[in-house]
């Protein structure tokens, strides 16, 4: 069960800020493999997760933007009914929260990348590590 870096970058919520943020990845040749934004009063958080951590900061950095680095957990999953109920539930019953996730599933795809951000990752990982998720 893996481990990922995740980059956040503080945003004001206007029109236009995913393009500022996703063109200066572009421009730096970095890749965006799953992302999450939310509006919010004031600044906003997008979260995501890319190809090359370091050069994305720098980029970010230089359109001066607030960027903050957490570990989250990334699970590929089977594509199926109950295959979140079964995470969440036994998160749950380990008094671990899920303080935010994001997923997606392609339609021509079996599986699901899921993202979780956790109050105890190695808790999350140690409590997971057994099921069959995938």
């Amino acid at each position: 069960m893996p481990k990922a870096k995740q980059l956040t970058v503080w945003t004001e919520s206007a029109p236009g800020e995913i393009g500022r943020v996703a063109r200066a990845l572009t421009k730096v040749k970095v890749n965006v493999t799953a992302f999450s934004c939310q509006s919010l009063t004031g600044l906003s958080p997008i979260r995501m997760q890319v190809s090359e951590h370091t050069k994305a900061r720098r980029a970010l950095l230089q359109l001066g933007l607030r960027i903050t680095e957490e570990e989250v957990l990334r699970l590929t999953v089977a594509d199926r009914p109950g295959a979140l109920a079964e995470i969440g539930v036994k998160l749950g019953e380990a008094g671990i929260n899920i303080e935010y996730a994001y997923g997606a599933v392609a339609a021509t795809s079996r599986r699901a990348d899921l993202v979780f951000g956790v109050s105890d990752l190695s808790g999350a990982l140690r409590i997971l590590r057994p099921l069959k998720l995938g």
